[in-house]
């Protein structure tokens, strides 16, 4: 599991030739680690008020599922795959489950990172001034692991053939890339 690895080890995994996690568990994991810096403002904002205590609550929930989604975002595609290559040695297609699943797993690491995103800039506004800068720079990463996941959205799409030719027509592609945008201009006016 990713979330086992330390750093250095995650890097290394990263770097080694063939599957493996690569961009879009690097996406999930940027989100975790957003999350977890968010966590610790909110913690450290707790302190003072009640309602950050359910804030580091909801962050810990998400940096959890940030994790979960990296390994899945490994399992997706090397079920992705297997699929095309059975289908290089018979006629039976590369599965259609199989090319929405690398699908769907960048576009819910979307959806965490948008709302780690957006708790993060929050707490930017609202938390210790001490801590101001952890804040805004969990809002920063959970931006680009945003930004990063919806463009693999697009080129997942594309990739799977479960397009008609045009990627951007499906209307997941507009959806998320609004949702990173949000994240980024979330980000964007901490500064």
């Amino acid at each position: 599991m990713i979330g086992d690895l330390g750093i250095a080890r995650f890097g290394e995994v990263l770097a080694a030739r063939g599957p493996g996690p690569a961009a879009g568990s690097t996406a999930a994991v940027t989100a975790a680690l957003a999350a977890g810096l968010a966590t610790k403002v909110a913690k450290g904002a707790a302190e003072r008020e009640a309602v950050t205590r359910d804030l580091a609550e909801e962050l810990d929930a998400l940096r959890a599922r940030a994790l979960r989604l990296a390994d899945d975002d490994v399992e997706a595609f090397a079920g992705f795959l297997e699929a095309r290559r059975l289908d290089r040695i018979s006629d039976r297609g590369a599965g259609p489950a199989a090319a929405e699943a690398i699908v769907q797993v960048p576009a819910d690491v979307v959806a965490v990172a948008v709302r780690v995103a957006e708790l993060a800039a929050l707490l930017a506004d609202t938390g210790p001034d001490q801590l101001t800068g952890d804040a805004v720079t969990a809002a920063f990463l959970a931006a680009a692991a945003a930004e990063s996941a919806a463009a693999l959205v697009g080129a997942n799409i594309a990739d799977s053939d479960i397009t008609t030719g045009d990627e951007l027509a499906d209307p997941r592609v507009e959806h998320v890339e609004e949702r990173a945008a949000h994240a980024r201009t979330l980000a964007e006016r901490l500064v």
